[in-house]
C-alpha cells in the first residue's frame, strides 16, 4: 500500500546535462501490494491490534516516503511485533520482513558506547584514563594536553578538540585508514571546549583508542562483546557480510517522482559512528536488553553495570529533536522528554530505535529510504507510542505529522533545487580555458587525500575514495560533481591554474593539486 515509483540510475540532472539514458527499474504495478507483509513476522494480538497495524499501513501509505520499511514494538520483555512493509529491492520486488537487513547509520554509536561500557566494567580499560594512555602518540594544539583529556569524553562528545578532515574521510570516501587517525590528528585538529557537540568524530577516536590497547578493533569487538551474547544473528558490522543475506537496497528520492537507487555503504565507509546493519527483529532484541538490565532468554546475556553506565545522564543538555526534548546524553544514548514521558534513544538518519523504561515498551523502525526516510520513521514511532499509550488526541496527533511530512517533502524540494541553482549562478561563465582530456590525471589535498578524473565518452568522471559520480560542466571550467553520497546535492568543482600550484581543483575552497 506504499505508493512506489518508477526507480532511475542518476538523479535527474545527470540525464538533462549529459543526454545519457538508462532503463528504469520495475513500476508500482509490477511489484504489486506494498502493504504489511503478513506472510512473516510477529502479531501480539493482545497488544497490537488489527486496526493499529491498520493505522500504521494507512499511515505509511499517505506518507509515501520509503520503498520499504520494517517496523519491531517490544513490552513486557518480549517482541509483541515484527514486521515489514513494501519492497526492499523494486528491481526484484522482493517483500521487505522483519529479517530484512537495515544499515543503522549514527545509531551504532549505541553499540560502540555501550562496547566501551562493557570492557570497562570488566576492568579491560579505565574510560577516565587520559586518552594518551591509549594513544601515546597523540599531539594535540595548544593549549590541549592529552594527558588531561578523558577516554570517556570521546564517547560523551566533549572531548576538547575536532579534526573535520577525519570525521569526513571515515564516513564518505572512506580513505583514511585507522592506522591513520592519529597522525592525520596531530596535524590537523583544531582546539575546541567541553560543551556537548554531536559528531562521528569522538566515538571513532574513542573506538580506535580501545581497539590498538586490546589489539583489536571496534568491529570484532562490538560483535564479540554485543551481537554473539544478545544472540542478534542478524546484525553485523561488515557491509560484505551482511550483503550475503536479505540486505535492503537503498533508495533516496521520496520528495520527487522517482526513487533513486543509490550505494549503502562499503566497508571502507563504516566506522565505529557509523558502521552496523541490523533488522528490527535483533533491535528488538536489543531494546529488551535495554529494558531489563541486560538479561534476555532466562539469562544475563550484557553486564548489568555496563548497561546502567551506557544508560546514565553522563552529560545535560537542551536541544530538541523534532517532538523530542533531549536533555542528557550518556555512552552512545539520550535521555529524552517526549509529552511527559521518559524517551531514551539513539538514531541515525532513518533509522528509530527507542524505548519508554518507565512503561516497557520500545519502538524500532528501519527504512530504505536514506534521504528522507527519517520524517516517516520517528513520526510513526510517535505514533505507535500515542496508541499504547491510549492518548486521546491520537488522530490529531497523526494528522499534524502527516501534514508535516508532505511539507517537509516539497520543502526539501525547493531547498535541493534552490541549493543547486546557487552553485549554478556561483560558477565561472565563458568558454572553457581547458578542454575535457586536459583534466584527465589524480589530484591530491594533504587534508583530504586524492581523488582521480577520467573520461569515458563524452563524460568526465570522478572517483573520490569510494564516492565516483559524473562532472557535468556549468559554466567555464566549473563542474557540477555528483559525488555527493546518498541523495546530497552535487559539489561545485572550478578547475583553474595556480601560480605556484599549477593545474588544481578547487572545491569551495579546498585545493587538490594535480599530482
Amino acid at each position: 500500500m506504499i505508493k512506489l515509483r518508477n526507480a532511475v540510475l542518476f538523479g535527474t540532472l545527470f540525464f538533462v546535462n549529459s543526454g545519457v539514458s538508462y532503463a528504469g527499474y520495475p513500476s508500482v504495478d509490477a511489484c504489486g501490494d506494498a502493504g504489511v507483509n503478513r506472510e512473516d513476522g510477529v502479531r501480539d494480538k493482545d497488544v497490537i491490534s488489527k486496526e493499529l497495524e491498520t493505522q500504521i499501513e494507512r499511515f505509511l501509505q499517505r506518507a509515501d516516503a520509503t520503498p520499504a520499511a520494517s517496523i519491531s514494538v517490544v513490552k513486557d520483555g518480549k517482541i509483541v511485533y515484527a514486521r515489514g512493509f513494501g519492497f526492499r529491492d523494486l528491481d526484484t520486488c522482493e517483500k521487505a520482513d522483519a529479517a530484512t537487513r537495515y544499515y543503522l547509520k549514527s545509531t551504532t554509536k549505541s553499540f560502540t558506547g555501550m562496547m566501551a561500557a562493557i570492557l570497562h566494567e570488566e576492568g579491560t580499560i579505565d574510560l577516565d584514563a587520559a586518552i594518551s594512555e591509549y594513544l601515546p602518540g597523540l599531539k594535540l594544539p595548544a593549549p590541549l594536553n592529552p594527558e588531561q583529556i578523558s577516554l570517556r569524553s570521546h564517547f560523551t562528545h566533549t572531548q576538547p578538540y575536532f579534526d573535520a578532515g577525519l570525521n569526513y574521510r571515515t564516513a564518505f570516501p572512506g580513505n583514511l585508514p585507522e592506522s591513520a587517525f592519529v597522525a592525520h590528528i596531530n596535524t590537523f585538529s583544531q582546539a575546541t571546549d567541553i560543551k556537548f557537540r554531536y559528531s562521528n568524530f569522538g566515538p571513532i577516536v574513542g573506538a580506535h583508542a580501545i581497539g590498538r590497547h586490546v589489539r583489536s578493533n571496534w568491529r570484532d569487538l562490538i560483535r564479540e562483546k554485543i551481537f554473539k551474547p544478545a544472540g542478534m544473528r542478524d546484525s553485523f558490522t561488515s557491509i560484505t557480510e551482511a550483503a550475503k543475506g536479505p540486505l535492503a537496497t537503498s533508495y533516496t528520492g521520496a520528495e520527487r517522482d522517482d526513487y533513486i537507487k543509490t550505494p549503502t555503504k562499503t566497508d571502507n565507509q563504516m566506522h565505529a559512528a557509523g558502521g552496523a546493519v541490523s533488522t528490527v527483529s535483533d533491535l528488538g532484541r536489543w531494546i529488551i536488553l535495554n529494558l531489563d538490565k541486560g538479561a534476555i532468554d532466562g539469562k544475563q546475556a550484557l553486564p548489568r553495570r555496563a548497561i546502567e553506565q551506557a544508560q546514565a545522564r553522563q552529560v545535560q543538555l537542551k536541544a530538541t529533536f523534532g517532538e523530542y526534548e533531549r536533555f542528557a546524553h550518556g555512552l552512545g544514548l539520550y535521555s529524552a522528554d517526549y509529552d511527559g514521558d521518559l524517551l531514551m534513544h539513539h538514531f541515525g538518519g532513518e533509522t528509530h530505535v527507542s524505548f519508554m523504561p518507565e512503561h516497557g515498551i520500545g519502538i524500532a523502525i528501519l527504512s530504505n529510504e536514506i534521504g528522507f526516510g527519517g520524517y516517516l520513521t520517528h513520526d510513526l514511532a510517535s505514533t505507535i507510542y500515542d496508541a499504547l499509550l491510549g492518548r486521546e488526541d491520537l488522530k490529531a496527533r497523526t494528522e499534524s505529522r502527516l501534514t508535516k511530512i508532505a511539507a517537509a517533502k516539497a520543502n526539501r524540494v525547493k531547498r535541493y533545487d534552490d541549493y543547486v541553482k546557487s552553485l549554478t549562478d556561483s560558477a565561472p561563465q565563458g568558454e572553457n580555458t581547458f578542454p575535457a582530456a586536459a583534466l584527465i590525471g589524480h589530484y591530491s589535498d594533504a587534508r583530504l587525500g586524492g581523488m582521480a578524473v577520467s573520461k569515458e565518452g563524452p563524460v568526465l568522471t570522478v572517483t573520490f575514495g569510494e564516492l565516483e559520480g559524473p562532472m557535468i560542466r556549468t559554466g567555464a571550467d566549473a563542474y557540477l560533481a555528483h559525488i555527493g553520497a546518498w541523495g546530497a546535492p552535487p559539489e561545485l568543482f572550478i578547475l583553474r591554474n595556480d601560480k605556484e600550484l599549477g593545474l588544481v581543483i578547487d572545491w569551495g575552497g579546498r585545493i587538490f593539486q594535480r599530482d
